[in-house]
């Protein structure tokens, strides 16, 4: 009898026990979701978010576009980018001087969650030539069908400067800056510039370039907030006409 008492009593606790654990359970932390689940938050890691842009009504918009999957790589989407690029310049003919220029525009999207963007996005570019510098007006690199250029991979552009009166005889890319308008946000891993002899209309040498590696968020608390991201000078090379 005494060991059945005993057994009753174990029993007892053991059931008390468990009532007690499932009780904290229940007041105390909540199981989270996935953080892919949640909702997109502010995520600006640049510290420039809620910026107020430039006049933009004289943006330039690309000449030519495309898309590329995440998995290529740089090599891969440049050399697939140039020949579209040639076909282009040889359809829309020869100048013979240097009073303008083309040049390419990449990045590249993160693919986690949230990393895409249906925001506005902007760039420009400063190049320095031997009549001085010149603040290129922004560029234009929003959607347009059928490219989904913000949603995870590459985005390729093809500008035209506006014409330089005089033209100049060489020019260096100098420095870049990325921006993103309102509050959805975008994770950029990549920025690019390339200005190469072979995409000129007039005859030229050499070539100037921006490599950039943001790995950062742009975001916005308000909607008619801008983020941005500046390379800072880091260009190189020269592009002789």
């Amino acid at each position: 009898m005494k060991r059945i008492n005993i057994f009753k009593t174990f029993a007892i606790l053991l059931v008390g026990s468990l009532f007690v654990v499932a009780c904290e359970k229940s007041e105390g932390a909540i199981d989270l979701p996935e953080k892919e689940n949640q909702e997109e938050g502010f995520t600006s890691t640049t510290g420039n978010n809620d910026s107020v842009t430039e006049d933009t009504s004289d943006a330039l918009s690309p000449v030519l576009q495309m898309q590329y999957d995440a998995s290529m790589s740089r090599e891969e989407v440049e050399a697939s980018f140039d020949l579209a690029v040639a076909k282009y310049i040889k359809e829309n003919g020869k100048a013979d001087k240097s009073t303008e220029w083309y040049y390419k525009v990449q990045t590249y999207t993160g693919t986690q969650s949230h990393n895409d963007t249906d925001g506005s996005v902007w760039a420009r570019v400063n190049f320095l030539t031997d009549r001085g510098h010149r603040h290129l007006s922004w560029m234009k690199l929003d959607h347009a069908w059928p490219y989904n250029d913000h949603e995870g991979g590459w985005g390729t552009y093809l500008f035209k400067s506006p014409i330089q009166n005089p033209s100049i005889g060489w020019l260096e890319a100098e420095s870049a800056t990325l921006a993103l308008g309102g509050t959805d946000g975008w994770y950029v891993r990549y920025f690019d510039i390339h200005v190469y002899t072979s995409d000129q209309t007039a005859t030229a040498s050499g070539g100037t370039h921006i490599i950039s590696d943001p790995e950062v968020w742009l975001d916005n608390s308000t909607s008619s907030g801008w983020d941005y991201y500046s390379t800072g000078n880091v260009g190189y090379g020269r592009l002789n006409f």
